[in-house]
């Protein structure tokens, strides 16, 4: 770095905070014009003599989020491009085409095309590649994920042209687009014949509704007792969380509290009615599971309502509302944090690093991932469950049974073929040659691969990606990446329940669920 980029960087930095101070003031209803004009004197004034050539929309954004970010890590500033996008994913739907897509070796490869949806209508189907979209090449560089997503969504009922590459041959295909459904409840299925498994990906507007026809259709299965697994799940609709947890509690019971500053305490309970109200119950959390999971994981966990299997949860205790600018961007800002049933509040704390708070990698240099012990407990925040049980605040919802994360197998190989997608690569062009080779999911769980299997994707990775090493491995680190190849092969094959029939075969987490529903 140049000593003129050492000197101006941190001068930049300091600019940022300040017009992140001022920008506090333009969010008033009356706009003080001699403030707004000041910052856009600063921005003019960088934009015209800065060392470095500068986009002042990026500026503008980034002085918003480092003001909001001053007050918590979850008040936001979002963009209206970008708003609209994360408001798809709150409402369950957007219009599209219904393909899911992979970028391998800068070409869009279709993993699946959707049955029923308007591309496989048209006469898209999974193995294809996408060439060009609406007349246009689309390979190489610009070939990105944002890209592709931009062209290929629209308004249900608008067309798009696309261009297949199949058996080598060239083929034109117009779409009508149509709405897609985005599901939440993207697993379930029975364990055994009285334990049915539900995943929760993530909660949206339409996340109860599938949970109910999850749930009903594993009773009429024979389910008597249920894994609900809230792992990686990043929470969203809190309505949906809570509508979801009124389905396991009596008429009653606390389910989740807030506090803002207009409402001193608002307290929502369950009503009578819910069709798991006797369904015994484990739930599967991690340190991934966030904000409305963790509502939900801590209704369960304060009513005595079913154990909490595994590590400790995000942390996020906080509740957002939208507050749309004229421009259709947002800020979306903190009004009120959420209590669990007992009256803790799971927010860990923030000393105002976002980046420190977003890794949040003290968990993981203290081994908490790996041991009980080490899990940090304020024992001043002490409250009781419905039963009279110990639960602390401070930071998260502590599982009652833990289980650590499991890091054996890993290595640098395979995190050079994750990195450069090689394992996708080597699924995606061997199913180009025979997709019938596992006639079920159940086949490919109980496949172990061959010696020659091995060798040919080695080989794949060594002639293609030039990644070498595999014989260095241990008898582990090679189970591993086994285990990975098997997990894509369900993934393209037969989406997120293939690849998650995969994962949980060998599954610490899963296994305990089972032992402890017995």
């Amino acid at each position: 770095m140049s000593d003129s980029k050492r000197f101006f960087y941190p001068i930049a930095a300091s600019i940022l905070v300040i017009i992140g101070m001022m920008l506090g003031y333009f969010l008033q209803p009356n706009i003080d014009s001699k403030r707004a004009s000041k910052f856009e004197e600063v921005l003019n004034a960088l934009d015209r003599e800065y060392v470095d050539s500068i986009d002042k929309n990026k500026m503008f954004d980034a002085a918003i989020n480092d003001m909001l970010h001053k007050l918590d890590p979850h008040s936001r500033y979002i963009s209206a491009k970008n708003l609209k996008q994360e408001t798809e994913a709150m409402q369950g739907s957007f219009g599209g085409i219904g393909v899911r897509f992979q970028i391998i070796n800068d070409t869009i490869c279709v993993i699946k095309a959707i049955d029923g949806a308007p591309a496989y209508r048209a006469g898209v189907r999974s193995g294809d590649q996408i060439i060009a979209i609406n007349g246009k090449p689309f390979t190489g560089k610009k070939a990105t994920n944002d890209k592709v997503m931009s062209n290929l969504k629209g308004e249900p009922d608008t067309e798009v042209q696309i261009t297949i590459l199949r058996n080598k041959k060239q083929k034109k295909i117009t779409i009508n687009r149509g709405e897609i459904p985005l599901e939440t409840v993207s697993v379930y299925y029975m364990l055994n014949e009285t334990t049915g498994l539900i995943r929760i990906d993530q909660f949206s507007v339409l996340t109860y509704d599938e949970f109910i026809t999850a749930a009903q259709s594993l009773i009429g299965k024979g389910m008597k007792s249920l894994v609900l697994d809230l792992r990686n799940n990043p929470g969203g609709v809190m309505d949906a969380a809570i509508n979801v947890a009124d389905e396991f509690l009596v008429s009653g019971d606390k389910i989740v509290s807030t506090k803002s500053k207009r409402n001193k305490n608002d307290v929502v309970k369950a009503q009578a009615g819910g069709i798991l109200e006797k369904t015994k119950l484990v739930v599967l959390i991690d340190e991934n599971s966030a904000s409305a999971a963790e509502i939900l994981a801590g209704a369960i966990q304060d009513n005595d309502r079913g154990l909490l299997v595994g590590r400790r949860t995000f942390g996020k205790g906080l509740v957002q509302q939208d507050q749309i600018l004229n421009d259709g961007s947002s800020v979306r800002m903190t009004i009120s944090r959420y209590y669990t049933p007992s009256g803790r509040s799971i927010q860990r704390p923030y000393s105002g690093n976002y980046e420190e708070y977003m890794r949040d990698e003290s968990r993981y240099i203290r081994g908490e991932f790996f041991h009980e012990d080490s899990i940090p407990i304020d024992r001043k925040l002490v409250y009781k469950t419905k039963r009279g049980n110990k639960v602390y605040g401070g930071g998260g919802i502590v599982p009652n049974v833990f289980i650590p994360l499991d890091t054996s197998g890993a290595s640098i190989y395979l995190v050079e073929l994750n990195a450069q997608q090689v394992i996708s690569a080597f699924v995606f062009k061997s199913l180009q040659q025979n997709r019938t080779k596992w006639k079920s999911i159940e086949t490919l769980c109980n496949h172990n691969f061959t010696i020659h299997e091995i060798q040919d994707f080695t080989s794949f990775a060594q002639r293609i990606y030039k990644l070498d090493g595999y014989s260095l491995l241990s008898q582990k680190q090679k189970d591993r990446i086994s285990e990975q190849i098997k997990i894509e092969f369900g993934q393209q094959l037969w989406g997120e329940l293939g690849a998650y029939r995969v994962i949980t075969k060998n599954d610490s987490m899963l296994i305990k669920a089972l032992d402890l529903l017995r």
